[in-house]
């Protein structure tokens, strides 16, 4: 009896310092791994770049560790089983932040080459985290119609809808600052940002006869659209990590959703006080100078995106050279191929070329490929595809909304496979 009364006390003892062992705390090097995965998980880096710049980091600080990202947080396993001990860091993603992406990148190199040990690192990371905006909120606020009046003209619109989607984009900043001092009316951004511009249109459709309304809607909150979290789910989900790609189109799904919802809630009641109004222009009226507004509002947004993104200035000019290359080559190709392959393969042109650029900027700069291929991608997610088959939803055309939708995810999965094949003509030589 006494022996086995030994054994269970031996075995609860070694089961203790198992626990122990398991629920130490971080060394300096693994707490800065943390404080790294913790801040870009923050600034919405996809699942497979961060897992490996993590992976990257702990070879070089000799820290063996395992990686799981999802959306909403990430798991940190350092050692081996039994022995591994893992974190979990919950964060919330928030809105990309390029220029404190470009200076965490360059302190993970210092200490990664031995510049700066850990602590100090995760000092600096702190610092760099918590620095204040370098965008003052009023520019921000100008800065939202320089990217709705050119997102009408890239969706195809003319003057007309321009001037109708700047209009637009003022009330939507201004309810985007609303929302930084409110929760709650955070928690309903898309949806009010979706109805005031469904209303805001609707009324302009009334004095302007002509106005492709359903348009000038959609160019209004273009940086609302979720295109950009559909193809990084897509591209997720391309390269394995089926868990945060779900994960994230189900996310986008939602804001696609609410997002109708507030276009339909708007129409309706603009229609309901104003029932004599026209029907709405599908298709804009543009003149004979149509080809070439779509450059211009490339030239236009690019700059605004970058503002928003809070992107460093001397990244604007290899910015602008990449991105107008690769739309440019995606607008070229795409009437050359025609037919009902011609986007897709269009946007998969315009992705290879935007993505080898980019590849090209990391090389020769040693900077994170991030700061030139997210603008670019921005502008060249299917936002006139989405726009024709939210519109075609609340027409009740299901079928060609339906349609539509497939051929989104189609140019969306050719947008992933131009970005892939970039990465494997040209590998850009770092995670980010």
């Amino acid at each position: 009896m006494r022996q086995w009364i030994r054994a269970v006390q031996s075995a609860h003892a070694a089961s203790a310092g198992y626990t122990a062992a398991r629920m130490s705390t971080p060394t300096e090097n693994e707490a800065f791994v943390i404080d790294v995965a913790r801040a870009l998980h923050a600034y919405g880096q996809p699942a497979h770049r961060l897992e490996g710049l993590l992976a990257a980091l702990s070879g070089r600080l000799g820290t063996t560790g395992q990686y799981f990202s999802t959306p909403t947080a990430v798991f940190v396993a350092f050692g081996t089983p039994p022995e591994q001990r893992t974190f979990l860091v919950r964060s919330e993603a928030g809105e990309q932040d390029l220029s404190k992406l470009a200076d965490l990148d360059a302190l993970v190199n210092a200490v990664a080459r031995g510049e700066l040990d850990a602590r100090l690192g995760s000092e600096q990371l702190r610092a760099i985290v918590g620095r204040s905006p370098r965008v003052p909120a009023l520019v921000r606020l100008a800065v939202h119609p320089l990217v709705a009046a050119p997102a009408a003209l890239l969706l195809g619109g003319g003057p007309r809808e321009a001037l109708v989607a700047g209009g637009i984009g003022v009330l939507v900043g201004l309810l985007e600052r609303l929302a930084e001092r409110a929760e709650p009316v955070a928690r309903l951004f898309l949806l009010l940002g979706s109805m005031v511009a469904s209303v805001s249109a609707a009324v302009a459709g009334v004095f302007l006869p002509d106005l492709a309304v359903q348009l000038a809607t959609v160019a209004g909150i273009y940086m609302l659209v979720p295109g950009l979290s559909l193809t990084t789910a897509m591209n997720e989900i391309a390269t394995g990590h089926l868990v945060s790609g779900t994960a994230r189109v189900s996310g986008a799904v939602v804001s696609f959703l609410s997002i109708a919802v507030g276009v339909a809630v708007g129409g309706a009641l603009v229609a309901s006080l104003y029932p004599e109004a026209p029907a709405p222009v599908v298709t804009p009226h543009r003149g004979a100078y149509w080809p070439f507004l779509p450059f211009l509002g490339l030239l236009v947004a690019l700059p605004a995106v970058m503002v928003l993104l809070r992107a460093h200035v001397r990244d604007a000019l290899p910015t602008l050279l990449v991105a107008t290359c690769a739309f440019s080559a995606g607008q070229l190709t795409t009437p050359l191929l025609g037919g009902a392959l011609g986007p897709p393969l269009g946007a998969a042109v315009a992705a290879l070329v935007l993505g080898a650029g980019s590849n090209a900027f990391a090389r020769i700069t040693d900077r994170p490929a991030a700061l030139v291929m997210v603008p670019g991608i921005l502008l060249l997610v299917p936002g006139s595809m989405g726009f024709r088959s939210v519109a075609s939803f609340l027409r009740r055309d299901v079928i060609a909304a339906v349609d539509t939708a497939f051929a989104v995810g189609l140019v969306a999965v050719s947008l992933v496979a131009g970005l892939l094949l970039a990465n494997l003509i040209l590998p850009p030589r770092k995670a980010l």
